[in-house]
């Protein structure tokens, strides 16, 4: 069966060779146990470039879809006419692009312990078409890295870089062998390969247990009189990490510093209320960081759920000397279920002149059957929840572990598993490129940093999201939920997938980029292929037929 497939991988690189109009890698898709992959090894990936140029009245089109897996190319072209009125569709889109909304910062993922660990067990060439996928002009070009500030849930033990206690002047501060071997080189080579720029933000889960009220990695809170070693401690981080040639965009204030207090996870993990929060913020952190060296480093709040979005955002931004220091709120999506997705708007509203940025989704908890290699009802799951934020002032989103193995770890004791967008066979050496990866890799490569949102609507009058969708949303939201907190840590019975759901709203989102070429990104969920008609008063309006259960980008100047 192996040497079959290296007969596939033969044919498509002579393929390549001849096909001299395109400098994009097809696909080299292989059913796995939930649907088709694309396969990656160190002699062949598939590659999408850059859109370049088109003449005014031509436009490409992108699609991925549960039959095909990749991004699939064409070129169409705008119609002749400017009477629209007896054109029939099944659905109507209008473009706005005088309507204009949030800018665009990009898309990324977490480089954890564990995803160094994989991506080491790669070859060198298999590793150099690993991050150009993720990072190259040829791949999806994501533009965050989120970086933990020592240990995680993914991590094979529980360290921090000063485990001598009451070493309040931090003397035998020191990065970790982890460092060296597992997150700088991944995170050196992704920003070599990066045309676009990469924005590492630093998100401590714990400070050393010596600072914290029980003495333990695990949930605590911190000792008020260690405010300022605890600062100094990120600052130190920031000082080694720019020695090695990487410095920082932003800082969380830690990682899922309410939801730990409610769902004790196996993991380290600090806990700060508003209260300590604000005193941290204004009397340490903030006037220590802006009179250092990386005075220009973001910071960040919250990194938590959406349901506590208004209580944490009001209480903390109340205190103006506090707030000053802030620049925006981070959310992971696990409980968005639990939440109005009004939230977004309504802190908008309340502080304009702060960003939304997601930081952290990933599935399946914390069960062994993390792995659904090839699953299209997952890349559903990521498409709505990014549809439904970025309509709604989201300015950034994150996926966790960049990579991970067939088992969705390690970890460490082997205590928790997630499903990756890329997972590595650490046997044979291939990666695999599942539906998540170019459900991502359609909001990353088409709306590069720096893209406006305009307004977008349709003859379904839903530019954001239906009744019946956020419903639908919400159940497998809830299942996501529902395993995480569960005191066995597995899911509980599977809810219906989005193929089988009452699901038929088609979702669209708009930008303008900095190239002044517009995207235009549509969804459909539906079990038969719709013909849509878009209408861009700008340039004119263009018809296309777009495949049942398909992610589809449309980029036109």
């Amino acid at each position: 069966m192996q040497n079959e497939y290296n007969i596939v991988f033969i044919c498509l690189a002579a393929f390549m060779v001849n096909l001299a109009t395109t400098q994009d890698n097809p696909c080299a898709k292989r059913m796995a146990v939930a649907g088709y992959v694309c396969v990656c090894n160190e002699t062949y990936c598939d590659t999408v470039e850059r859109p370049s140029q088109l003449p005014r009245g031509q436009y490409y089109y992108y699609m991925t879809s549960e039959d095909s897996p990749g991004f699939t190319k064409t070129v169409g072209t705008f119609l002749n006419i400017s009477d629209t009125s007896n054109i029939s569709s099944d659905v109507s889109i209008w473009v706005n692009s005088s309507v204009t909304y949030q800018t665009f910062s990009g898309v990324g993922a977490g480089i954890s312990d564990s995803s160094g660990i994989n991506f080491n067990t790669l070859s060198s060439n298999s590793k150099q078409r690993f991050i150009e996928s993720y990072f190259g002009v040829n791949g999806i070009e994501y533009t965050f890295g989120r970086i933990p500030v020592a240990a995680t849930d993914f991590s094979m033990r529980f360290y921090s870089y000063d485990d001598v206690p009451g070493d309040v002047d931090l003397k035998y501060f020191n990065l970790t062998e982890e460092d060296f071997t597992l997150k700088i080189p991944l995170i050196k080579m992704a920003m070599a390969a990066s045309k676009r720029g990469l924005k590492l933000v630093a998100t401590p889960w714990t400070p050393p247990s010596w600072m914290k009220t029980n003495n333990n990695s695990r949930i605590a809170y911190l000792y008020s009189q260690y405010q300022h070693t605890w600062t100094a401690y990120l600052l130190k981080y920031f000082e080694a990490y720019s020695e090695n040639g990487i410095n920082f965009w932003g800082l969380s204030q830690g990682n899922e510093l309410i939801l730990g207090m409610m769902v004790h996870f196996p993991m380290p993990n600090l806990a700060m209320m508003p209260d300590q929060l604000r005193s941290w913020t204004k009397y340490h952190l903030g006037p220590m960081l802006r009179a250092s060296n990386f005075k220009d480093v973001k910071v960040i709040t919250l990194d938590d759920e959406r349901p506590f979005l208004p209580w944490f955002s009001n209480n903390v931004f109340s205190d103006k000397e506090a707030a000053q220091y802030i620049d925006g709120i981070a959310l992971h999506s696990y409980f968005d279920s639990d939440s109005n997705i009004d939230f977004l708007q309504e802190f908008h509203n309340n502080y304009p002149d702060k960003f939304i940025l997601y930081t952290e989704n990933s599935l399946r908890g914390f069960g062994s059957k993390a792995v659904k290699l090839g699953s299209w009802d997952d890349a559903t799951n990521y498409i709505t929840n990014l549809f439904q934020t970025f309509n709604h002032w989201v300015v950034g989103y994150m996926d966790w572990n960049i990579v991970l193995d067939e088992n969705g770890g390690p970890s460490e004791g082997n205590s928790t598993h997630l499903d990756s967008p890329v997972i590595i066979n650490v046997t044979n050496g291939e990666f695999y490129k599942q539906p998540l990866f170019y459900a991502l890799g359609h909001f990353s490569k088409f709306l590069p940093p720096g893209s406006i949102r305009v307004h977008v609507t349709t003859n379904q009058n839903i530019s954001d999201i239906s009744k019946e969708e956020e419903q639908f949303l919400d159940q497998i939201l809830r299942e996501q939920s529902d395993a995480a907190t569960s005191p066995t840590g597995q899911p509980g019975p599977p809810g219906p997938g989005p193929t089988t759901a009452p699901s038929t709203t088609i979702l669209a989102l708009g930008a303008v980029n900095p190239d002044n070429s517009h995207t235009l990104i549509i969804y459909n969920p539906r079990s038969e292929q719709v013909n849509v008609t878009v209408t861009d008063k700008r340039v004119g309006t263009f018809q296309e037929t777009i495949p049942p259960h398909s992610l589809n980008s449309f980029v036109y100047w």
